[in-house]
């Protein structure tokens, strides 16, 4: 629970921090794609200390080379 609500407010003091000075710029596609990337980790970030099981990019991979034969 703890550790949930810590990641949960580093990530909004890291977007409280960095977005203005990236809108302020006129950098505002950058500033969105910051938010976008910032909530994407952050919600695998809570994800994983929940302890959810998330599935792992190499079994994707693994998988794939299987049904090619290799």
């Amino acid at each position: 629970m703890w550790s949930m609500i810590s990641i949960i407010v580093l990530a909004l003091g890291i977007f409280l921090l960095e977005f203005p000075k990236l809108y302020k710029k006129n950098r505002k596609k950058e500033a969105w794609f910051f938010t976008i990337f910032l909530l994407s980790f952050t919600i695998i970030s809570v994800l994983e200390s929940l302890e959810v099981e998330l599935p792992n990019p190499l079994d994707l991979i693994q998988t794939f080379y299987k049904m090619i034969g290799f």
